[in-house]
């Protein structure tokens, strides 16, 4: 379980914009661990975790994005019935809130969550019980 940052960007919900998004992070050598599109009419969130935060927020900068950063948690699970029930039972059992959450499976034996949670440092403590 890790501990990063992730960059939350609101965009115009048109055509192209997530090209835009990734090309200026690719053409700064940033690979894109984790990424999460919400929509609205007008606006999307994109929730991105980067592999170099630093790298990526320079070249968001200088491409005139505006972003912000959250603490959020990246958690390793067995890609099986029960296993998101077992750090969700975790989390809740502390009196952790779990804001949002994404991530994907592989079909086989590992998935990968990302979790934006009331207290970072409290669910991985929990967690790591």
């Amino acid at each position: 379980m890790e501990k990063l940052t992730q960059l939350s960007i609101a965009m115009e919900n048109a055509p192209g914009q997530l090209g835009r998004l990734c090309r200026v992070l690719s053409q700064a050598n940033v690979n894109i661990r984790g990424i999460a599109v919400s929509d609205a009419t007008d606006v999307s969130t994109i929730r991105l975790v980067v592999s170099d935060t630093a790298a990526a927020k320079k070249a968001l900068r200088e491409a005139g994005l505006q972003f912000v950063s959250q603490d959020v948690l990246v958690v390793e699970l067995d890609d099986k019935p029960g296993a998101l029930e077992r750090i969700a039972v975790r989390l809740g059992d502390a009196g952790i809130n779990v804001q949002y959450l994404y991530g994907t499976g592989d079909g086989g034996h590992h998935a990968m969550i990302i979790l934006r949670v009331s207290d970072a440092d409290r669910a991985r403590q929990a967690l790591a019980k």
